[in-house]
């Protein structure tokens, strides 16, 4: 962890680049800012925003508000309340 404040990573060479209360839970799973984001997937990233969920394995969320990204390999770009719930889906 870099820095921030009551940041949890509890996965396998999981990362946090700070922010706040902030988890990253899978194996090799990363969030790079923002508060209370939550990377649980394998290899899941959330890249800051708030309120963000990264479950799936490889998913990822850039940002935004509420977003969802659950489905394998399956991206949100931002905004607010969007859910990625498909293998390989992007919602940008």
């Amino acid at each position: 962890m870099s820095g921030g404040f009551s940041n949890e990573a509890t996965g396998a060479q999981s990362t946090i680049g700070g922010g706040v209360a902030n988890a990253a839970r899978g194996p090799q799973a990363s969030v790079s800012g923002g508060s209370d984001n939550v990377a649980s997937g394998g290899q899941a990233s959330v890249s800051g925003g708030a309120n963000n969920v990264a479950s799936g394995p490889q998913a990822s969320v850039s940002g935004g508000l509420g977003n969802a990204a659950s489905g394998a390999r399956s991206s949100v770009g931002g905004g607010s309340s969007q859910n990625a719930t498909g293998v390989n889906q992007t919602i940008n």
